[in-house]
Parts: C-alpha cells; structure tokens; sequence
C-alpha cells in the first residue's frame, strides 16, 4: 500500500531542490574563479624571475638518488612540501655564481614546508663535499654520477632549477642563474607555500 505524501513534505523537497540549484552553482563558480585567480597569480609570480610556466601541471615526479653521504633520497619523501630542485656542477660558473642567492633562500625558509636539493652532475662525493664546505652550503646535495635523472628532465643547460608544488608536479623551469633571494623569488615561493587549493 503506498503511503501519503503530505503537501508540506512535498514543499519542503521542492525548496531543497531548489535551494540546491541556487547554492551549488554559486560554490561551484567561487571555486573555479579562486582557481583560475591562482592560475593567473602563479604566472605573474613566475613571470617576474623568467621562470617558464609548465601548463596544466604534470604528474608527481619521483628520482631516487644517493647524497654526500650515501643515504638514499626520494623527491616522494618531500611530499607536501614546495621543492626547489636545481641541476648544477661545480665546473660550471653560473652554477657557482648562484650557490650564494640559493643558500639565502634556503635559510630563509627552510623552516617552512620547503627543501632545496641540488643534483650534482657526473662529479664525485669527495669534489661536491669540498665545494659544500668552500661556499658553507647547507642545502642537500645529491649526485646523478651517470647522469640518468638530468637526461629524464631533459636537462640540457647548467644551472637549470625545477620548482615542484606540495604535491610533487613541476609548477615551471628555469634556465641559467637566477637571483634567488630576491623579493620576487620569495614572493614567489611563499606564494606556493600558502596555496590552498591543489588545482591552478
């Protein structure tokens, strides 16, 4: 036997529905206008230092490799954290000229959710340890000794940085040196520190 449906319950079903038409479109547009926003934000931001956008970002990215010291090291172990990842050699003078900009922002932020990693290219523990000490870097330090990972970034030109979101996508690249504590490289990277929302 069907049961009775009464008028106000009738009534009240069709002003949720109806609410429901109003209020989600709403949410729904706020959310894609904040997006696009941080989109629009995000490119400024890179644009100011030269650095090169990766539309739509990719994938997490994974590397494992040993440091100075032979401990093993994956980018997923950053995981929720901004990544600053730079392709360098000591031989190479931009690289060096650099080193002392980066070092900077490292220590301004490394207390945040951020790590700065340097991947030595084909040169000995012993060479990129000397050369830490030399220049008092504090950063990690990893060595691509066959060169594998540079090739998998299509590194093809030193110094060349990779700025990875808290999820582990490459947000854009830059090639050559770069002044990395300058105001626009911090508002940059305390830009990607605050985002909240994963999509942009």
């Amino acid at each position: 036997m069907m049961k009775k449906v009464s008028f106000k319950t009738v009534l009240l079903s069709i002003i949720l529905v109806a609410a429901a038409g109003v209020v989600f479109p709403l949410f729904y547009n706020k959310y894609v206008a904040a997006a696009g926003s941080q989109q629009q934000e995000l490119d400024r931001l890179l644009g100011n230092i030269g650095i090169l956008r990766i539309p739509h970002a990719t994938r997490p990215v994974e590397i494992q490799l040993k440091d100075v010291y032979g401990n093993t090291v994956r980018l997923s172990d950053f995981r929720g954290k901004v990544v600053f990842l730079n392709f360098w050699a000591t031989w190479c003078a931009a690289c060096v000229v650099e080193m002392p900009s980066m070092e900077k922002l490292h220590r301004r932020l490394k207390d945040k959710d951020f790590v700065m990693i340097a991947i030595n290219m084909q040169e000995s523990d012993v060479q990129v340890k000397a050369f830490f000490e030399k220049m008092k870097l504090s950063f990690a330090a990893l060595l691509d000794s066959n060169g594998e990972v540079a090739t998998g970034f299509a590194v093809n030109a030193l110094p060349t940085t990779f700025v990875l979101d808290k999820e582990g996508r490459i947000v854009g690249a830059a090639i050559g040196p770069r002044e990395w504590n300058s105001r626009a490289s911090i508002a940059l990277f305390e830009y990607l520190l605050n985002l909240r929302f994963g999509t942009y």
